[in-house]
């Protein structure tokens, strides 16, 4: 093992000592003294409070105490109340522009909807004029049908000779 080795032990062993050495005088020299001056004010504080309050001197703690639980507890209570109210105030602002987008759009669909059944309409009134064979077996018509319909009529007026 490499280090039990006895060409490098001593060295690895002397940088050790100096490294803890140097480590232990700053310790006691720095932080310890901090360490004790901290300490000692604490006790200091903790001696000059009186541990034997009256009871009189009690009762109006208690009282300033629960004076500010309650004013806190009011400003929670009337700060959440505005929060509340803001927030219902842009949510009804976000229903109202998301109503009226949707009420615009559905609008505009119906339109384009009624545009396109005229279309529809006004093309079929056209391909009776086109291909007259094509009333009596005419389907029900609706949007997909109605390519395709289109399509095997056009396919079969092109490909039957004409007499």
């Amino acid at each position: 093992m490499p280090q039990l080795d006895m060409v490098t032990f001593f060295p690895q062993f002397f940088w050790f000592c100096v490294f803890f050495t140097g480590f232990y005088l700053t310790l006691v020299q720095k932080y310890l003294p901090q360490l004790t001056r901290i300490f000692a004010v604490r006790e200091a504080a903790q001696q000059t409070t009186p541990t034997d309050l009256t009871t009189d001197a009690c009762e109006a703690l208690a009282q300033k105490t629960h004076k500010v639980f309650s004013d806190s507890v009011q400003e929670t209570k009337k700060k959440y109340t505005q929060q509340f109210q803001t927030t219902t105030q842009l949510l009804d602002i976000q229903t109202d522009a998301f109503n009226t987008h949707t009420h615009q759009a559905f609008e505009k669909y119906q339109s384009k909807k009624i545009m396109l059944q005229q279309t529809v309409q006004y093309t079929l009134q056209h391909m009776h004029h086109v291909l007259p064979g094509t009333q009596g077996n005419m389907p029900k018509v609706d949007a997909t049908k109605t390519a395709h319909f289109f399509s095997q009529a056009l396919v079969q007026k092109l490909c039957v000779p004409h007499n």
